[in-house]
């Protein structure tokens, strides 16, 4: 009994002051802001498809050719003779990305990428 009441001692008072908090401060004359943010235009994306193909030979080393598909057939071949140098897909992905052009998915050897800044001067 005496062990009981001596834990008690002990227990009652620590466990009391843990579950006491400072009451929060009150606010004096503060006006609440509104939080309520605006809503702003969705931006427009440009987007073009990459097509890599690989063609073998026995003779010769394997060669890639990259086809590009756009929203314009001018912009398709200028993006076309921009890489045509380029013997990796990593190296035509630099190409774009220093132009602007953001890889969205790959689905096998075809890549998607969009670009916001290409959609803006097509407007």
């Amino acid at each position: 009994m005496k062990k009981i009441i001596i834990m008690m001692a002990f227990v009652l008072p620590i466990s009391l002051l843990a579950q006491t908090r400072p009451a929060p401060k009150k606010s004096v004359n503060k006006k609440i802001e509104d939080r309520s943010y605006k809503a702003e235009n969705p931006k427009a994306y440009a987007y073009i498809t990459m097509d890599v193909v690989e063609i073998k030979s026995k003779k010769e080393p394997s060669i890639m050719k990259f086809k590009f598909e756009s929203f314009d057939q001018k912009y398709s071949d200028k993006i076309t003779k921009v890489t045509q140098k380029s013997e990796s897909v990593i190296s035509v992905l630099n190409i774009l990305g220093k132009k602007g052009w953001e890889l969205v998915a790959v689905e096998g050897q075809r890549y998607y990428f969009k670009n916001s800044f290409v959609s803006a001067r097509f407007k």
